[in-house]
């Protein structure tokens, strides 16, 4: 798997190119370390999450999957590690929209899961098939992040193993938005741009930051970490 960081202007992006449906040979699909620094640049205030071709991403590379289950342990700790890439990107200093064409299965899914937003485009199938494998999730998807999707709904796509067509999913609260195919990541740009126009990077940024704190402090920390950051903006926003 190859997945390319890059730099457009004020917009990064993250590239799956593992043709033809960009499967994942490794839950660590890229190097903490290089992600990390990528969501830092300083000038960075946004990401758009894509697939090289016509796919976003098709989950797990299944030979390699099987291959892995030979060493239960490794595959484990490699399991532990690609959470804590989701979690890179949920808690990511900047917003981060999932731009989905093709297939978006299994941990592809979870992935478009940890971003901000989901944008797809209307021929676009997502789901957790990896109940018609004997398989479950193995990247979060049966545990979720917040309410991003009730429930039931994830309920019945682990259960059934379902696909769900792009209008299914908005329908479901999976995607937020459906476009037309050849629109999407410009649809994805677009999206983030209605988010961050007129908005300095330190105060995306600090944005960001109170919705992380609310997520992951106790409500009394937050609100103080909360009153923090409105010093500091409203101190910068003064010079």
């Amino acid at each position: 798997m190859t997945v390319h960081l890059q730099r457009d202007g004020d917009f990064g992006h993250l590239v799956f190119d593992h043709p033809p449906a960009n499967t994942l040979p490794d839950p660590v699909f890229v190097e903490p370390s290089e992600l990390a620094s990528f969501l830092e640049e300083p000038a960075l205030r946004g990401v758009v999450v894509r697939g090289a071709g016509r796919h976003f991403c098709g989950g797990a590379d299944i030979e390699a999957l099987r291959a892995r289950l030979q060493d239960p342990e490794g595959l484990g700790s490699a399991l532990t590690r690609g959470k804590a890439l989701l979690r890179q990107l949920a808690d990511a200093p900047v917003p981060v929209v999932a731009a989905i064409r093709g297939q978006c299965l299994g941990a592809g899914l979870e992935i478009a899961l940890a971003c901000h937003a989901r944008v797809a485009s209307d021929g676009a199938m997502l789901g957790f098939p990896e109940s018609t494998l004997g398989l479950i999730p193995g990247l979060g998807g049966s545990v979720g992040d917040g309410d991003r999707v009730e429930r039931r709904v994830r309920a019945d796509l682990l259960l059934t193993g379902r696909l769900v067509g792009a209008d299914e999913a908005l329908a479901l609260g999976v995607v937020d938005r459906v476009v037309p195919g050849s629109d999407v990541v410009e649809a994805a740009e677009a999206f983030l741009a209605r988010w961050i126009d007129g908005r300095s990077p330190a105060l995306v940024r600090a944005l960001m930051e109170a919705l992380r704190n609310a997520r992951r402090l106790p409500r009394d920390e937050a609100l103080r970490r909360e009153t923090d950051l409105f010093l500091r903006v409203a101190r910068e926003a003064r010079t």
